[in-house]
């Protein structure tokens, strides 16, 4: 019996042997080749600031601690929790200005995180900032050849000073004087060219932050007020249909008369001329009065005359430099009246003229320093009347033809009522042989 069962296991251990001998082996797969290493997410960027903002634009700086990023999100909140991506910027950059519209009334959130094919870091750390309302009510006081005294309302509490720009016939603003915190004036002194237009407006500021500017002012010594070239919205939305429809001009530059031409000046002109002096007004002559009684085709001789006489290329206002100018230009602060909204400040009408005439610039000037284009006198234009296009204009110079002249501006005997005359866009029209006791005209030079 042991013998018997000695072999049968023997047999049994053969057997499996054998089958394991033959059984077939799971070849070794060789180790993938060119793959790339597994990507992880970038870090974070860090030390997120804001180093300024304006009305119009923010410009942001942070630490790029990253060397696989491809490109930087920045995104905006309007709380610590709740971002919106505003702008994607590429790898290695550490700084980003974001334009558009910001407030007064509205705090900012920004943070930035950087992102790569697979991954977007976790955020920077969060910066806020609320635009602190700007100066207003910017004002020239006073204006000579050797200085220029300034007046402002400081309407913030956090500001560390105030910046002073100045502008010349147009050219770039450059910051050219500053005081300290809470202050609202300063006297400019230096030497002003009477040939040229200063502009003036201001900003407050602390150490990484600054506000918007204050509206901008203009003045000139001399009689001639630099306009630079733009483009403005003529006309208004208006129950009067010659006001219609409101369409783009595009100017060039030109000097524009600071006063409607005078008394003075004009009998300057008869005499040179042996012309006969316009009949006076009921309240008489006045040297420094502007000159009314005068037709469009007067006005025309005037400009011909002073062409000739002083070299300069003279002529009468078209409507559309008319227009432009009385708005304010490129200061323009889209008032109703030229320099404001309420009529009182700039001009003399019906309720406040008691029937008459006043001496050139005794009211408030517009933004650009330019005086009386709201009442006093209507101010004859170049053009013949029309109807306005729909479609844009360059330096257009009206109808090729017609019946009346345009008359612009308003007078002593017109009413300031919102729909009514003495509105930088009120048009009127009389014949060019026309003579009123309250039309007069202004000039432009040519550059």
């Amino acid at each position: 019996m042991f013998s018997i069962h000695r072999y049968f296991f023997i047999a049994i251990f053969f057997q499996i042997v054998l089958i394991s001998s033959c059984k077939k082996e799971t070849p070794t797969e060789p180790p993938p080749t060119n793959v790339p290493p597994t990507e992880t997410a970038p870090a974070a960027p860090s030390n997120m600031q804001l180093i300024s903002m304006t009305e119009s634009e923010i410009k942001l700086h942070w630490n790029d601690n990253s060397t696989s990023e491809t490109s930087f999100i920045i995104e905006q909140g309007l709380d610590t929790t709740n971002f919106f991506t505003i702008k994607t910027v590429n790898a290695n950059i550490d700084s980003a200005t974001i334009s558009g519209t910001f407030l007064t009334t509205n705090t900012y959130y920004f943070r930035v995180k950087a992102k790569n094919t697979t991954y977007t870091s976790t955020a920077s750390n969060v910066v806020r900032q609320t635009l602190f309302p700007p100066p207003n009510n910017f004002a020239i006081v006073s204006f000579s050849l050797t200085s220029a005294m300034l007046s402002w309302k400081d309407n913030s509490s956090i500001e560390t000073g105030f910046i002073i720009e100045q502008s010349i016939d147009a050219s770039a603003y450059s910051a050219i004087d500053s005081t300290a915190a809470n202050t609202t004036s300063k006297t400019l002194t230096g030497l002003f060219d009477s040939t040229k237009t200063f502009s003036f407006r201001v900003y407050a500021k602390t150490s990484k932050n600054r506000s918007a500017y204050s509206n901008a002012e203009a003045r000139t010594l001399g009689p001639w007020v630099f306009v630079a070239g733009g483009t403005f919205s003529m006309g208004r939305n208006s129950p009067y249909r010659d006001e219609r429809p409101i369409h783009n001009v595009t100017l060039s530059s030109y000097y524009i008369s600071k006063f409607e031409v005078t008394v003075k000046e004009y009998r300057n002109f008869t005499i040179a001329t042996n012309r006969i002096f316009p009949t006076a007004p009921s309240w008489g002559w006045n040297d420094k009065d502007p000159m009314v009684n005068v037709s469009w085709n007067d006005a025309k001789d005037f400009c011909v005359w002073m062409d000739s006489t002083t070299g300069k290329k003279i002529r009468m206002t078209t409507e559309a430099e008319w227009e432009y100018a009385a708005r304010g230009g490129k200061n323009s602060l889209q008032y109703t009246y030229s320099g404001s909204n309420s009529i009182g400040d700039v001009a003399w009408y019906f309720l406040n003229a008691n029937g008459r005439i006043y001496n050139c610039g005794l009211k408030k000037p517009n933004e650009l320093g330019i005086f009386d284009m709201s009442g006093n006198a209507w101010e004859w234009c170049s053009d013949w009347t029309g109807t306005y296009p729909s479609y844009p204009q360059t330096n257009p110079t009206g109808p090729a033809g017609g019946s009346n002249k345009v008359f612009r501006g308003g007078s002593w005997f017109d009413y300031g009522l919102a729909d009514s005359e003495c509105r930088v866009e009120t048009r009127y029209a009389y014949t060019p042989n026309s003579k009123v006791d309250d039309g007069g005209f202004r000039i432009v030079k040519e550059l």
